[in-house]
């Protein structure tokens, strides 16, 4: 009798395979017209500009319709990444990007090579990892050298030219920066004028360190009198640049034309702003001033200076200028972006921002915090690149997940358009598919179910550890009522620790969405670094976030397998500012969604 069901259960899925196959054939033939949709390529990088997280949807939509191959993914993930303001997304980036250099398209072809170089110069730019930055550019020039490219070569030795100056060499990574741009600057070449752009702004940038406003003014002249001339004999430019899709496309290049132009009338407007706060332009502030609000309502005019990037690259012309509230806001919007990742020199500026508007508002309570906050902040971020790269684990199991998940994703969308030539052929692969089916279900379902069985046994496990915890606690109170009270900043780490693990349990402080280092230092009485070598290193975490986050996932699993609270709902009450940041912690943390282990 069991096996004449197993029979009629086997025979009524055959039947719905094989007409979904006929399903998928028209679907699948729907699909051969993509080349209009907006998960392209292109489409996706220009929606970066405007909005990130709407790129990496399309990204993973592109990646589902089958518009762009593994590789091309990779890249494109990688890209958006090394672009993002969250340190997370950035080190993940830097992941992926050496992750492809052991790739098969990257190995076998010099182009792919160079494009994963040129990602990871830009992200080790970005990161603020000189060491790092010097090694890719090296590798760079070693490869244009190989293939004798003259002006690539140059752009690259641009680049090993800034880091040099970060390393301590600035005079000679300045005359290496000066040779570059000599070399570059002679018209009738699109790419050795793109190349001439890129050095030009390496040099900006080391002058806008320097604090060297009057020379940023003429480099950044030198910018546009160059697209000046291209404009007026474009003709006479060869259409070489392989770095610009489209090369001969007129509104491709028209596009990087306005762009360039809007980068060089940003750094007048910042270069001018900063002279309106000094020595002015011949001793006059005001015609500073105005020329850098001349210079800046062209930038506005501009496509780029409407973007994302174009507003936080305007702000130091915006804070010099005075033009609080503009700056504000888009200081405001990057914060909202990077999250909780505040251990950042971003967030450590923007900190910077706040107090100097505070300050010229006269509320000098509130600017004196912000920039004791921003002294803090910076110490500590600095003190974590010398001191640490314990993240860089983090961020490999990060990537590894992500690369998993897009696996399961690719996974799921490989359905073939299968050709039914017989009857029998079909039932056979129908039953072969079925008996996959469901010994990926009934894997998928024990491991879920041993992964809930083992958090729940942590967790009873846990619980009863903090209830021994807080009697000893008690009955130790209740020993020495007469003696005085605790000082907590001559407890032992490990002591410190118990105490505020303690405190901050029994009293579920960490449902509070605000409660971080900053809220235990207020609360406690203690500094920053106390609080932090407490968790370092008297307690198994790597740091109070860690801690709270798991106090609050702890918390989680106790709500979803008690009540009936929706999951956004439990993130809410577990301490969570956001579901999405709540389903990741969780994934990340027990291998399973919210979801898979109320149901287990």
């Amino acid at each position: 009798m069991i096996a004449m069901k197993k029979i009629l259960v086997i025979c009524s899925c055959v039947l719905l395979v094989l007409v979904g196959c006929g399903k998928s054939a028209t679907s699948v033939k729907q699909l051969e017209d993509l080349g209009n949709t907006p998960y392209q390529e292109d489409t996706i990088m220009f929606t970066y500009a405007n909005n990130p997280r709407r790129a990496l949807a399309l990204l993973d939509s592109a990646v589902v319709l089958g518009n762009i191959n593994d590789f091309q993914a990779k890249i494109l993930r990688a890209t958006i990444y090394a672009r993002s303001l969250e340190e997370q997304q950035q080190d993940s980036a830097r992941l992926l990007c050496e992750a492809l250099l052991e790739h098969d398209s990257v190995l076998n072809n010099t182009d792919n090579y160079e494009m994963v170089l040129d990602l990871l110069i830009s992200n080790s730019r970005a990161r603020a990892d000189d060491d790092d930055y010097l090694q890719w550019s090296t590798l760079k020039a070693e490869l244009c050298r190989e293939q004798g490219a003259e002006v690539e070569l140059l752009r690259t030795e641009a680049e090993i030219g800034l880091v040099m100056t970060h390393l301590g060499q600035v005079t000679e990574g300045l005359a290496k920066l000066d040779n570059c741009i000599r070399q570059l600057d002679k018209p009738g070449s699109i790419d050795r004028m793109d190349a001439f752009i890129i050095a030009v702004k390496r040099k900006i940038s080391v002058l806008n360190e320097q604090g060297r406003s009057v020379e940023v003014v003429s480099m950044a002249q030198r910018v546009l009198d160059r697209l000046d001339h291209y404009e007026q004999h474009a003709k006479e430019y060869v259409e070489d640049s392989y770095r610009l899709s489209s090369s001969g496309d007129p509104i491709e290049r028209k596009r990087y034309i306005d762009f360039s132009r809007a980068q060089a009338q940003a750094y007048l407007a910042i270069a001018y702003a900063s002279l309106s706060e000094h020595e002015g332009v011949n001793g006059d502030k005001k015609k500073a001033a105005q020329l850098a609000r001349e210079h800046m309502a062209l930038f506005d005019e501009s496509d780029y200076g409407h973007t994302f990037s174009g507003r936080r690259m305007i702000v130091p012309a915006q804070m010099s200028l005075g033009m609080y509230d503009e700056a504000l806001k888009t200081s405001n919007l990057q914060a909202e972006y990077m999250g909780a990742d505040t251990m950042n020199v971003v967030y450590a500026s923007i900190l910077r921002y706040r107090s100097i508007v505070e300050k010229a508002r006269g509320h000098d309570d509130k600017a004196f915090e912000l920039m004791e906050r921003y002294a803090v902040l910076s110490k500590e971020v600095a003190e974590n690149l010398l001191e640490s790269k314990a993240h860089d684990y983090a961020a490999r199991y990060r990537a590894q997940e992500q690369e998993l998940e897009i696996q399961q994703r690719r996974a799921k969308t490989r359905l073939a358009n299968i050709v039914i030539f017989t009857l029998g052929v079909g039932l056979l692969f129908a039953l072969v598919f079925v008996y996959y089916i469901v010994k990926k279900n009934k894997t998928i379902s024990m491991k879920n179910h041993g992964l809930v069985k083992l958090i729940d046994e942590g967790l009873k496990y846990k619980e009863r550890n903090d209830e021994l915890q807080r009697l000893m606690h008690v009955q130790s109170n209740n020993e020495k009522e007469t003696t005085p009270a605790i000082n907590l900043k001559t407890l032992s780490n490990e002591d410190l620790f118990q105490h505020l693990c303690d405190e901050i349990r029994a009293n579920h402080l960490y449902l509070d969405p605000l409660f971080d280092r900053q809220a235990i230092c207020d609360r406690f009485r203690l500094t920053p670094a106390q609080v932090g070598s407490a968790f370092a290193q008297g307690s198994e975490y790597d740091s109070v976030s860690d801690f709270i986050r798991d106090c609050r996932l702890e918390y989680a699993c106790t709500l979803l397998k008690t009540t009936d609270m929706k999951i956004t709902d439990v993130a809410s009450a577990a301490g969570f500012s956001r579901s999405t940041t709540f389903n990741h912690a969780f994934k990340a943390r027990y291998n399973l969604s919210p979801t898979e282990y109320r149901q287990q």
